[in-house]
């Protein structure tokens, strides 16, 4: 190529780069715009983060049963048990 013909090329592209520009703005305001409708009209506009949760929310410390706690402790002694075991067993 050319040197008038890669000006002229780099000229287009940077004509349309302009454009592309401004239309990207124009897009950023009118969704800026939007927003600010939804905010005055209570709907929130665009959210950032997780969701509300849906239903009631829970509230204060999780509190476990003693016959659940009991039923934790049972299972986890018999893993443990599992393991010594498994391990008495490679010993002898």
């Amino acid at each position: 190529m050319t040197n008038s013909v890669l000006g002229s090329v780099l000229g287009e592209l940077a004509k349309a780069k302009r454009q592309l520009e401004a239309e990207a703005k124009a897009i950023v305001q009118q969704i800026a715009h939007i927003d600010s409708v939804l905010v005055s009209a209570g709907k929130g506009g665009r959210r950032r983060g997780r969701k509300a949760s849906a239903g009631k929310k829970r509230g204060g410390k999780r509190r476990i049963s003693a016959a659940g706690r009991e039923r934790i402790a049972a299972a986890q002694r018999k893993r443990w048990a599992k393991v010594r075991a498994a391990k008495k067993s490679k010993k002898g």
